[in-house]
């Protein structure tokens, strides 16, 4: 239903990640006029419902990260075309209440504390002067968030698009409130965020559980006790550095790998296609790796980079000595974004269900081919649209990481492998698993739309400006 006489309200949020940032431009009705105006059960019962139209975003090259050694020149260098470009879309009227929200991710986490607070305060600034954008305290609108914000973000934006935030009864126990889980990979992290299904689960894991509180437009709370965790330097290309750099360091001491005698050390990597070369230089040596296309030697190499012998504090254990509730993969359903799906999806055509068995066969077929055949293969544009050929050398490796860090480390079963002494029968049942419960998918759009943890924090401001008499606080508070 349209209500006339209800006003538009928009947020934009900034996403700075470490190769750029783009700008996600949203809006929703004025959660007050709501209140006054619908008599919908079904609006009044959600979350403020999120509008972001077709080009409501755009992105700009270079990470933030790149302006720590002269944080002036940030405004013209890199805010000004996003501000430009959003004044086009929010109604002038409109502009002195949309409120604007610079979120920096790994990138500046890198960045010297010193340097990165002088960043933030050159854009704080650039922002307040220069444009007529909502901002409050520094503080709260151009922040770093760290990889559980993010993964949290990530969860909100993910349940709000599949509706599980949509008619909330806040009477029902939250074990019967149904929710997806979140898992997300990039360059440098990976993340994970999920409600435990189990209501034993949720209460022995209570002082690990975050607690995200959104509002109703209504004025009802909901809470969802969720579980995150971020792992810095398990994202894909991180791994593989640490990868190649094992493949070097495991090599004895005093023993000469220059076969040829042109000063470089030749060494093999069965995670590369048979016969690419890649040159890797460490403590002054050169290495030239060879692919050997060896997929079962791959995967025994990737296992130990989850470091899964870290001692932990407390049994469950995932990976790297981080301690989390039970997965129930029958009844838990995660959705895994970036890289996921990208590796998936862009060189082997198979993102969305993820079925272990047809992923592994294909993941082999293409690591095991000769890398001048994958050349062939590229330039007959058999892979994704918009993949350069460099993204081919490392998708043997990043293709069998998911797979380790899914099984291994989260422990998703392996559908049709681990099946012990089941008869034929029984495993093809197991295989054409139920499609409605599809514990593990990979996705980039829901419905239509981009799924950006941008979102999540919209979503939380939004819900923070519904009226209400109890006091209770919209947001994020941390576990005991």
């Amino acid at each position: 239903l349209l209500y006339g006489m209800v006003s538009d309200n928009y947020g934009i949020v900034v996403d700075s990640g470490s190769s750029g940032s783009r700008i996600q431009i949203y809006k929703w009705k004025d959660p007050a006029g709501l209140q006054n105006e619908s008599k919908d059960p079904a609006i009044l019962s959600s979350v403020p419902q999120i509008v972001q139209e077709d080009k409501w975003t755009y992105k700009i090259d270079k990470g933030l990260s790149t302006f720590a050694d002269h944080p002036e020149d940030v405004w013209e260098d890199h805010f000004e075309p996003l501000i430009k470009y959003a004044e086009q879309i929010v109604p002038e009227d409109k502009l002195a209440s949309t409120p604007i929200f610079v979120q920096a991710t790994a990138g500046m986490r890198l960045v010297p504390e010193e340097q990165r607070e002088k960043v933030l305060k050159s854009v704080c600034k650039a922002l307040k002067e220069e444009t007529h954008f909502q901002i409050d305290r520094c503080d709260d609108h151009v922040q770093v968030i760290d990889g559980e914000t993010e993964g949290i973000y990530g969860w909100i934006g993910l349940n709000y698009l599949k509706g599980k935030l949509n008619q909330y009864d806040p009477k029902v126990p939250i074990s019967d409130h149904d929710s997806y889980g979140f898992m997300d990979m990039g360059g440098a992290s990976t993340q994970i965020a999920f409600v435990p299904s189990n209501a034993v689960e949720l209460e022995q894991h209570k002082d690990d559980l975050y607690e995200v509180s959104l509002r109703n437009v209504n004025g009802e709370i909901q809470r969802w006790p969720v579980f995150v965790s971020t792992w810095l330097g398990f994202g894909a290309n991180e791994a593989r550095k640490r990868h190649l750099k094992n493949l070097i360091t495991t090599l004895p001491d005093g023993v000469n790998y220059d076969k040829d005698g042109d000063s470089t050390y030749d060494i093999y990597d069965p995670c590369s296609p048979k016969n690419m070369h890649i040159k890797q230089e460490l403590n002054g040596i050169t290495y030239e790796i060879t692919g050997l296309g060896d997929y079962k030697t791959c995967m025994k190499h990737v296992y130990p980079l989850l470091l899964k012998h870290l001692p932990c504090k407390e049994d469950p254990c995932l990976f790297n000595g981080v301690h989390a509730p039970t997965i129930d993969f029958e009844k838990d359903k995660f959705i895994g974004v970036s890289e996921y799906w990208y590796t998936a999806n862009d060189v082997f055509h198979m993102g969305g269900a993820y079925n272990f068995k047809k992923f592994e066969e294909r993941l082999k077929e293409f690591c095991e081919q000769d890398w001048e055949q994958i050349e062939l293969n590229f330039k007959n544009k058999q892979y994704g649209s918009n993949i350069p050929e460099a993204i081919l050398k490392d998708s043997c490796f990043k293709a069998s990481w998911v797979v380790n860090v899914l099984h291994e480390g989260f422990g998703l079963p392996r559908i049709g492998f681990e099946t012990g002494d089941l008869s034929e029968e029984e495993v093809e049942k197991l295989n054409k698993q139920d499609t409605e419960h599809i514990p593990f998918q990979s996705a980039n759009q829901i419905d239509g739309a981009d799924l950006s943890w941008t979102l999540g924090k919209i979503i939380l401001y939004a819900s923070s400006q519904v009226p209400s008499n109890d006091g209770v606080p919209v947001g994020v508070l941390p576990g005991e």
